[in-house]
């Protein structure tokens, strides 16, 4: 019984010590793992992120410039055309007679004006009377007083009715030329109202043929084929007008800036990345749930052929940068000291820091190139 007893007791002593050890063993804190770097020279950026939407910049609604049936439909939501392709035709039948009645017009218009310019220059041709005195008699002189008197009378009248016909004439001219003057100003007040009228009745014409002012992307179309159509029959939205809508918090859009260059990623092919910049910013921001956005256009440098109005997408904006300077990791800057590492003993050394961008922090002064810092297990 006794011997029992002490092989227990040394059992729960083992035990008791193997407990100790192994809480003892549990307390003690696990080595940090310490990593180092070198101070490098390079590029330091700071970004802000945000997701959007693929839109439109800017949509054309075009249309015919009067109504009529529709007779060709060549296009279709999501279709792209390019500048000058023919959308969509309505019956011309009206608006070709239109033109064909016009052009006549300006015809007969042209051919009475070229008569008036004619006729016109004929008066201004025709010459003018000279008055003529009638000569005195030398027989006349050697007569009698008075055949003298009655001779000189008949000399007077004659010539005061060679002045009148003469003015008469000269009158006659002048009422010529003003006649002929107003019908010629008549025939080509005549012929540009013609034009005009050729002119409104041909961009009539023209409007029965919707074309592309730009190459894009086809958004909407209304109508079909043999259905009455008037304005807004195409929607078109500009093959470089494509933009990210997207929202950013208050303190990021602070610091945006119209021109800043942007990264875009596309969800369907992340692996892409499409570069472009700020576009706009909009002074007023929205509120949603109770977090105010402010929405901000940034633009492609080059648009995909693949993009879709609508999908989603993710920018980072550059809002700072600088280039070839020293840096090191983000990480191992803490209150503005780094530690670095000499001769295999880690030394706390005071820095001055520029740029904190995503990754690295530009270093201005107390640190060389090629110095080995810590950059975690400090």
């Amino acid at each position: 019984m006794k011997v029992w007893w002490l092989a227990g007791g040394i059992a729960v002593l083992a035990a008791a010590a193997v407990t100790a050890v192994v809480v003892t063993h549990g307390d003690k804190p696990a080595p940090v793992a310490v990593s180092t770097s070198k101070v490098g020279r390079g590029p330091v950026s700071s970004t802000v992120s945000a997701s959007g939407t693929i839109q439109a910049q800017a949509t054309r609604t075009l249309g015919f410039s009067g109504s009529g049936t529709l007779t060709e439909l060549n296009v279709k939501a999501g279709d792209v055309v390019a500048p000058g392709a023919v959308l969509a035709k309505i019956d011309d039948t009206d608006a070709q007679a239109a033109v064909d009645q016009a052009s006549e017009s300006v015809s007969n218009a042209q051919d009475a004006l070229d008569k008036a310019e004619d006729a016109h220059d004929a008066a201004l041709a025709t010459p003018t009377a000279n008055p003529t005195t009638a000569a005195p008699n030398p027989s006349s002189s050697r007569a009698g007083g008075s055949q003298t008197g009655q001779n000189a009378g008949q000399g007077q009248n004659v010539q005061q009715n060679t002045q009148q016909n003469s003015q008469n004439t000269a009158q006659n001219r002048a009422n010529q030329i003003q006649q002929t003057s107003d019908n010629l100003m008549s025939a080509q007040q005549r012929l540009n109202n013609a034009k005009l009228s050729l002119t409104q009745a041909s961009t009539k014409l023209a409007g029965t043929v919707i074309t592309a002012p730009v190459g894009g992307k086809i958004l909407a179309v209304s109508g079909s084929v043999g259905s009455q159509a008037g304005a807004g029959v195409v929607t078109l939205a500009g093959t470089g007008d494509a933009v990210v809508k997207a929202q950013f918090t208050e303190a990021e859009v602070a610091a945006l800036k119209v021109g800043q260059a942007a990264t875009i990623t596309l969800p369907d092919n992340a692996a892409d990345k499409y570069t472009g910049k700020v576009l706009q910013i909009d002074p007023a921001g929205t509120l949603t749930n109770r977090l105010v956005r402010y929405a901000a256009l940034i633009s492609f440098d080059k648009v995909p052929d693949t993009l879709l109005y609508g999908q989603s997408a993710t920018v980072a904006v550059v809002t700072a940068s600088v280039d070839d300077v020293l840096n090191v990791p983000a990480t191992a800057v803490h209150d503005g000291y780094v530690t670095v590492r000499i001769n295999g003993k880690d030394e706390r050394k005071k820095v001055e820091t520029g740029l904190r961008g995503d990754v690295n922090t530009e270093i201005k002064s107390g640190l060389a190139q090629g110095d080995e810092i810590l950059t975690a297990g400090q």
